[in-house]
């Protein structure tokens, strides 16, 4: 039996920023604490010990967290370093700290590592780039042990996510064009998993009308419903949800959406960044369809939330853009309800 490990060709590129981040990761979220950590940190001697002891609580979930502190991590210095980096050495650090933005999707004997996308440098890597980004795999033999997935069933979402990066990535459509019939031919596959037809991989017929109206105001109107992390994420949201229902196709939209097609190749990369991370939990959940909105729905708010900040700040840079998306993930991707 053969395990396989796949890293996209920038992961190795990541290096924390540590102080110069311009997003910590120390701040607004709660730091699960691993069972292991938490029992090093009980032992723990000196201020730091005691430190440990008095910040660490179980919440509403059942989670060991570190108690948040004006909505910062308690071991986050002023300087914006660690505290427990700093006096413990990075082997100190709990799970949740050493492994983030580092993230993997465990699939048995498959095994896809990326990195999460909420990371400002992790943002900039996975979607900088003209091109789709291509992938390492490491293989090597295991014992044999039972598979936990339907092997056809696996080698359908493989095969069909590939069909899917391929229509991303080809030029004959716009990329809203391509987006949509992404959506139609997952409902497709959807379809042929209710049924069991695992060798049905490449369907000729995309042209599928029984999928959900996934509306700029259903969705804006449901993240601003639910719990939001950042203020600056609100009024994105809320500014978004100003526009109204009309169509990003319109002509007075003419000048924002030029400058936002400008910048195809990220929207490119955030959609393969979506389906790479997403598509195969179907072999698990059975919904694919579902897996595939996750990146509809990231494709069309980030769309809505540039055209936003475009009408607001008469331009979008680079910078701006990324921090729309990094912001996006931040607030849905670590929440499975958002998600």
């Amino acid at each position: 039996m053969q395990q396989v490990n796949i890293y996209p060709d920038y992961y190795q590129d990541f290096h924390c920023l540590a102080d110069k981040c311009t997003d910590s990761c120390c701040e607004k979220w709660e730091i699960v604490v691993d069972d292991e950590s938490a029992y090093k940190y009980e032992k723990t001697s000196g201020d730091i010990g005691k430190k440990f002891r008095s910040s660490m609580m179980i919440d509403d979930d059942g989670d060991r967290i570190f108690k948040l502190i004006d909505d910062r991590c308690p071991f986050l210095e002023k300087s914006g370093l660690c505290e427990i980096h700093r006096v413990l050495g990075e082997d100190a650090l709990c799970n949740t700290c050493r492994e983030y933005p580092r993230a993997v999707q465990d699939h048995g004997n498959i095994a896809e590592h990326d990195l999460s996308l909420s990371c400002p440098e992790a943002a900039r890597l996975i979607l900088l780039g003209d091109r789709e980004p291509f992938y390492i795999e490491y293989i090597y033999d295991i014992p044999d042990d039972e598979i936990c997935y339907d092997i056809e069933l696996m080698d359908l979402l493989k095969d069909s996510r590939r069909k899917m990066l391929d229509m991303i990535w080809d030029t004959s459509d716009p990329l809203p064009v391509i987006i949509e019939k992404c959506l139609k031919y997952a409902f497709f596959v959807q379809e042929s998993i209710g049924k069991e037809e695992y060798s049905s991989v490449y369907l000729n017929d995309i042209n599928k009308e029984d999928i959900p109206d996934l509306s700029y105001s259903n969705i804006l109107n449901g993240y601003l419903s639910g719990e939001i992390l950042t203020d600056e994420f609100k009024q994105s949201l809320e500014d978004a949800a100003a526009l109204g229902e009309g169509s990003f196709n319109s002509s007075k939209f003419d000048e924002a959406r030029s400058v936002i097609d400008s910048f195809e190749n990220v929207f490119k990369r955030l959609c393969t960044y979506y389906l790479n991370r997403y598509w195969l939990r179907a072999a698990f959940n059975g919904d694919a369809a579902g897996e595939c909105i996750i990146m509809v729905k990231a494709f069309i708010t980030v769309r809505r939330l540039c055209l936003a900040y475009y009408e607001k700040n008469k331009e979008l840079s680079i910078s701006a853009l990324l921090r729309i998306i990094q912001l996006y993930s931040k607030e849905t991707e670590h929440n499975a309800d958002d998600l």
